[in-house]
């Protein structure tokens, strides 16, 4: 039996779910509410020292980390495979995969809450916003955290943060150019791994990133919404409180995202 701990728009947990839907796995699940750092309560820190989401229990086996997760189910179960059979094409997807996990990640959580979470955090007390960010075990991350809920899109790091993730995009949308997906001629694993930032920038009113300007991602973004697995995956998951934890004010947002890119390029 599959059982997956996930976030209900952890873009981690996403790319899992994704992955078990393409392959149509059945599986249990637990939500954890982020919100409230169930992730570093002691039961789910047994399964998972890092207190992220997702974390995989198959069997009775616990995998951890989102990417690793996803390969493990490509080679533990069969059709339909989700890797390139050439190997340069399958090495072109593990680069996408490791490049959000090097840079992009971390770049996606900065902007996150500079844009989106800082509104929320900001309505708790300051003790129970100290008591949020001292349960973060990761230093790095929850400095991150701390500097993006303080200062939004001025925050130190985050003109970096956008222009990691223009960059990012600005391959994507390069490499569709030539192949209809983003290793070869057919959806895979990196096309999963990317789904779920694309499709945070989107709801964080970022879509200037490439509407207008990038049209092959534009092109295969609507191929990605038109799947199945993107209404299982994602959309179904979006609680009334999610939409309210993601309303932006776009005419704000865009404007100086536009900005700090013009300074940081």
């Amino acid at each position: 039996m599959l059982f997956l701990h996930h976030g209900t728009t952890s873009v981690c947990a996403i790319k899992v779910r994704l992955t078990l839907a393409e392959k149509a796995l059945p599986w249990e699940g637990r939500v954890l509410d982020l919100r409230a750092g169930e992730q570093h309560h002691p039961d789910y820190l047994a399964l998972n020292p890092n207190g992220v989401v997702p974390t995989l229990e198959h069997d009775g086996r616990v995998i951890i980390e989102s990417t690793l997760i996803l390969e493990y189910l490509e080679d533990a179960f069969g059709q339909p495979l989700l890797m390139p059979a050439d190997p340069w094409q399958r090495a072109q997807a593990r680069l996408w995969m490791k490049r959000i996990d090097d840079t992009l990640h971390a770049a996606c959580s900065s902007i996150t809450f500079a844009i989106a979470f800082r509104r929320v955090m900001l309505r708790l007390t300051p003790e129970a916003l100290e008591a949020h960010l001292a349960r973060i075990p990761d230093i790095d991350y929850r400095e991150r955290q701390r500097e993006s809920i303080a200062h939004g899109l001025e925050a130190p790091g985050v003109a970096r943060s956008l222009r990691a993730y223009d960059r990012y995009l600005a391959d994507m949308d390069a490499a569709l150019a030539h192949t209809a997906w983003l290793a070869g001629d057919d959806y895979g694993l990196a096309d999963i791994a990317a789904t779920p930032y694309v499709n945070r920038a989107a709801m964080l009113g970022l879509e200037g990133l490439w509407q207008g300007c990038r049209p092959h991602l534009a092109a295969w973004f609507d191929r990605v919404r038109a799947r199945p697995s993107f209404d299982l995956a994602i959309t179904r998951w979006i609680a009334e409180a999610e939409r309210d934890r993601f309303t932006v004010d776009r005419a704000q947002v865009w404007p100086t995202v536009q900005r700090l890119l013009g300074e940081v390029r």
